[in-house]
């Protein structure tokens, strides 16, 4: 008897004694993660976007529980948990477990009224966004500690900051004694963002969109809105949208930003490129002229005007106007596939511009090594190619500003909390892909083009040009019935201070592009003209 007493002892001294401290220092220390302050969203005006707002989390400390199935039935219909979801929380070895992150406040008082040893609330911060559906697809959403799309996925280590730690001395209930902080490490708070956007000109692209959607019934609609000058995104948006905070309510095809990742073949937008390397290369001057037959032959395949109309004699300038197949059949042509395609390569074309969101593709393009003329003749008015919109305006861009492809961008600059800019972004030229001359000459063709299709703007120099493109089957060929409608432009076109590319997705009434997407564009560009103060091209109802 007496060597078990013995050895009982030694057991408690030396074996049994190292798992009792283990047991009190869980029972009597805690070991905290202090979640930091994200960084809040402002548009370039200082208007907030999407910030942090104080919400309370449930833990539990396992080693305080003291009736685990009692402490389940009270917390499943507070909390909205599966019972054995709680349990397993309950019986956790850890020190403590979240129970339920960022609950509302009528949750977290209905819990505290319940007073349960063991379980206590703790402060975090819960994502808002004020203005709901505004610029979804730009902030995109949060998951529960890190953003899962848009901003707030590209940015996520800049917004998110860096967790602090807490250790301190506790009673059996899991409260902090007072004086019993052993170790503190304060986190340190995320870097709040200022956009490029602004959020007015986002609400007037937005608000233009829904009439559209409305009148239209299209599957979707993408608008961007970019300084040509700089690269600097001052809107961007897609119908349909969601709303952030409760993105999971919507279906995850919502959260597509069309913008950047949708590919498809541009239509006669493209001519704008096709003209500009024309000019370029000196294929043609604007008042050329040629003789237009309504058709083209190439090894064997008869192309057609969109309209089938034979023009007979005209100058290169009325050709873009009356957006002639073969006249650009003809420029295409004559560059040869390796000229035409160097310069839409030097567009960005085929490439991802590099803009700070994520999934942007790059779209598709001929191979120039196995690709015929009829490629290159179909590619020269839009055909053939698959490309996305934003390298749509930031290639028209090129075209506005005098020739400089620019990189688009979407954050302006962060600060510290401290108010402290320790990073800023600066508009970034890619290269130069024209002289000041094509772009010159350019402005003014497109500037004819708007005249023509009744899409001017009193007081304004407008520059654009309409596309409809046949969405193509993934079964091959075309879907028939089913158009893509775009329009792409610009203004002033003596100073451009805005481009704007409007994209309307398979529009169940309407079959062009300038009928569908050319409104669109007007609408939001004499809006945004007028919000951005811009001076007057000339006095109302005075153009020559």
């Amino acid at each position: 008897m007496f060597s078990l007493l013995i050895g009982r002892l030694f057991w408690v001294q030396f074996v049994g004694g190292t798992q009792y401290l283990e047991r009190a220092e869980r029972q009597w220390f805690r070991h905290v993660t202090i979640q930091p302050q994200r960084g809040q969203i402002y548009d370039r005006n200082g208007d907030l976007l999407a910030g942090s707002a104080s919400a309370e989390t449930i833990v539990v400390i396992p080693s305080a529980i003291e009736e685990p199935a009692k402490v389940v039935e009270k917390l499943s219909n507070v909390l909205d948990l599966e019972d054995e979801a709680i349990y397993n929380r309950l019986n956790s070895d850890a020190s403590e477990v979240y129970l339920k992150r960022r609950v509302d406040d009528k949750t977290a008082q209905k819990v505290k009224e319940l007073e349960i040893k063991g379980i206590r609330t703790i402060p975090e911060s819960k994502r808002f966004y004020p203005h709901e559906r505004l610029a979804s697809h730009v902030l995109g959403f949060m998951g529960t500690d890190k953003g899962l799309e848009g901003i707030e996925a590209h940015y996520q280590d800049e917004l998110a900051g860096v967790p602090g730690t807490s250790l301190y001395t506790s009673d059996g209930s899991g409260r902090e004694l007072p004086g019993g902080v052993a170790n503190y490490k304060a986190p340190v708070e995320g870097l709040d963002l200022t956009l490029t956007i602004d959020h007015y000109i986002q609400h007037i692209v937005e608000s233009k969109m829904q009439i559209t959607m409305e009148e239209f019934e299209p599957e979707g609609i993408s608008v961007i809105a970019v300084d040509p000058n700089t690269g600097e995104i001052l809107a961007l948006a897609n119908k349909p949208d969601f709303e952030p905070e409760s993105f999971a309510d919507y279906p995850s095809s919502t959260w597509r930003n069309a913008a950047i990742t949708n590919s498809f073949e541009p239509g006669s937008t493209f001519k704008i490129a096709t003209m500009a390397v024309g000019l370029e290369e000196n294929v043609f001057k604007p008042t050329d002229t040629y003789i237009c037959k309504g058709y083209k032959e190439v090894l064997g395949t008869r192309i057609r005007n969109w309209d089938r109309r034979a023009n007979g004699e005209q100058t290169y300038t009325q050709a873009v106007v009356r957006s002639s197949n073969t006249a650009f059949v003809d420029i295409g042509l004559d560059l040869g596939k390796d000229t035409l395609f160097k310069y839409i390569h030097g567009l960005g074309f085929g490439q991802r511009t590099g803009i700070d969101l994520p999934g942007e593709t790059t779209g598709i393009l001929f191979n120039t090594q196995t690709m015929t003329d009829l490629d290159l003749a179909v590619t020269s008015f839009g055909q053939g190619n698959a490309v996305t919109p934003i390298q749509q305006i930031m290639g028209v861009a090129a075209v506005a500003n005098g020739g400089q492809l620019m990189q688009p961008y979407l954050a302006k600059e962060f600060r510290n909390s401290e108010g402290e800019v320790v990073k800023a972004n600066k508009p970034t030229p890619v290269r130069t892909v024209f002289s000041q001359e094509t772009s010159d000459i350019s402005r003014e063709i497109l500037q004819e083009v708007v005249k023509g299709a009744n899409l001017t703007i009193d007081g304004y120099s407008v520059a654009g040009k309409s596309g409809t493109a046949q969405k193509i089957s993934p079964e091959g060929g075309y879907i028939d019935g089913s158009i893509i409608a775009s329009y792409v432009g610009f203004a002033p076109v003596e100073d451009p201070q805005i481009a704007l590319y409007v994209m309307v997705d398979e529009p169940a009434t309407g079959r062009w592009g300038s009928q569908v997407a050319g409104p669109l564009f007007r609408d939001i560009m004499e809006d945004v003209l007028h919000y951005m103060d811009v001076p007057h091209s000339y006095q109302e109802n005075d153009e020559d």
